[in-house]
């Protein structure tokens, strides 16, 4: 393609300069708070690629592109799966189309998602429990003045709305299930504590414990990725330093499927020499040789509420930010 005729982007820019999307954009709309160099810096670079008004008005969010981005860290996981079906259908019943970024976990990836979902002038973003968008990040997409919603994650910035599982609830309810199975020992596998959702679950494990006297011990804790090959390996390490029964609670089904089936592979039973909890309640967890007992998320309704609050939160931008939470339900089955 001709570079002459080629239109210029945002991207181009913030490329050339070596700063961020939003940073350009900031510059460029003289909102504030970058240093006179990288202003200067920026400016430069815009005029010297012939980057001419009529452009940057188009790259301004003035005109209406009917198109949300949802970032999620594994759109893989039959979790997610429900979540963005949902929302895909929310936003389709009003109008507007979605587009997925998957970010694999990954920092970088996470980043370059809502990079690249900007630069596509999308009207609002969904950020899926985000592992590695901090706070930071999250007010400087606000300063940025684009719509957001973080599902499954809260921040106390004061123009993001929220959709969260009561995972304290959730924690609480799992943990007493195993100990009405007078489970003594007692074992955790879960996601990384850097989710929001493990910790507070842990909190609602602990508040169980409290009322039993009882604590949580941390050497009892293993952490893991949310895959069933990641549980397997989890409960394999503990079977092998001698562990032979009690309660395990896992932080999600795909961990406890692979819990489950590390014992069975020892010759050991659940329930019998082992109690397994999950949460989730993906569809898989009751047609298992053992079906499992889990905590069950609300997870169309993640989807379907945060586009709700998202469009909202289009049309209406100048409100305070919401948050939504919304109950768990005990799903008892064969395994606890």
């Amino acid at each position: 393609m001709n570079q002459l005729n080629r239109k210029v982007t945002l991207k181009d820019i913030a490329d050339a300069a070596g700063v961020s999307l939003m940073t350009v954009s900031k510059v460029l709309n003289r909102k504030g708070g970058i240093s006179g160099e990288t202003s200067r810096r920026v400016l430069e670079i815009a005029g010297r690629l012939n980057y001419r008004p009529n452009q940057i008005a188009r790259s301004l969010r003035s005109d209406e592109t009917r198109t949300l981005g949802f970032v999620v860290s594994d759109s893989s996981q039959l979790v997610f799966a429900k979540i963005i079906r949902a929302a895909e259908e929310a936003a389709r019943q009003e109008g507007y189309s979605v587009i997925v970024a998957n970010t694999d976990q990954k920092a970088e990836r996470e980043k370059h998602a809502v990079e690249v979902l900007l630069n596509k002038r999308i009207d609002g973003l969904i950020l899926g429990a985000p592992l590695h968008t901090g706070e930071e990040d999250i007010h400087e997409l606000v300063r940025f003045g684009t719509p957001l919603v973080l599902l499954m994650r809260t921040s106390p910035a004061a123009a993001v709305d929220c959709v969260i599982n009561d995972n304290v609830r959730g924690g609480y309810e799992i943990m007493n299930c195993l100990l009405e199975n007078n489970c003594t020992d007692l074992y955790f596998l879960t996601m990384p504590p850097q989710t929001q959702s493990t910790r507070t679950r842990l909190e609602g494990n602990r508040l169980a414990l409290a009322e039993h006297g009882r604590g949580l011990a941390e050497d009892h804790i293993r952490y893991c990725d949310p895959f069933i090959e990641e549980g397997y390996k989890a409960m394999t390490g503990l079977l092998e330093q001698g562990v032979r029964g009690g309660g395990v609670c896992c932080g999600c089904d795909t961990i406890a499927i692979g819990a489950i089936r590390a014992i069975q592979d020892r010759r050991l039973s659940v329930p019998g020499d082992f109690y397994v909890t999950g949460y989730d309640d993906i569809e898989l967890a009751d047609y298992l040789s053992v079906p499992l007992t889990t905590m069950r998320q609300p997870k169309e309704d993640l989807g379907r509420e945060g586009v709700r609050l998202l469009l909202d939160r289009i049309r209406n931008p100048g409100q305070p930010g919401r948050q939504i939470v919304l109950p768990s339900t005990l799903i008892r089955r064969r395994s606890a």
